[in-house]
């Protein structure tokens, strides 16, 4: 009984694979508006005028994975690579100047510190710590405003990166499509 049974499959299976293809039952010509063929072959040379901007860009794009990466390392870094130039500045100068200061405070909290750490005498003891410890709290809220701007130069790397690959493309697709002689190393386009 298993053996007719699996004849049986084996059989009608086989009268579907080898009965005739029909094409137009498993394509419908005007499923993409293609009327013609010309319509066709315009739709086709369009798709490979679109890859070969497609490969301009994808010379040209940055990578926002690497972008990030440069942020990490120096905030502002990630700007200047997607040339806002102002925006970078700005974020470097404001990180220098947090960190700058946060360390500043921390060097006059740690210099007093010293100092408590030396004193014999009730009142100098109370005078250095409350001098030790304001400039540790200034460099405290300093180093986190610090990380703050970091994390937020960081995100907006992001954001910039992938506005400047946008008008990358933009620029490849205008610049194209703008020309009416186009020289290619497989020979003229010209459009009218």
């Amino acid at each position: 009984m298993k053996k007719k049974i699996i004849i049986l499959a084996i059989l009608s299976f086989s009268i579907f694979l080898f009965s005739e293809f029909d094409i137009e039952k498993f394509v419908d010509p005007q499923k993409y508006g293609w009327d013609s063929l010309e319509k066709y072959y315009s739709d086709r040379k369009n798709i490979e005028e679109r890859q070969k901007l497609l490969q301009i860009y994808e010379f040209k794009k940055l990578s926002v994975p690497k972008n990030i990466l440069k942020s990490v390392i120096a905030p502002g870094w990630g700007h200047f690579t997607a040339k806002r130039y102002t925006k970078g500045q700005i974020l470097l100068g404001l990180e220098v100047i947090l960190i700058g200061s946060g360390i500043y405070y921390y060097d006059k909290a740690m210099e007093n510190y010293d100092k408590y750490k030396k004193a014999d005498y009730i009142g100098d003891i109370e005078k250095y710590y409350t001098d030790a410890n304001t400039p540790f709290q200034y460099s405290k809220i300093l180093l986190g405003f610090g990380v703050v701007v970091w994390l937020y130069t960081i995100y907006d790397t992001v954001q910039v990166t992938e506005e400047y690959n946008n008008e990358i493309w933009d620029n490849i697709y205008m610049e194209y499509y703008k020309k009416n002689l186009i020289i290619t190393p497989t020979g003229f386009t010209l459009r009218f």
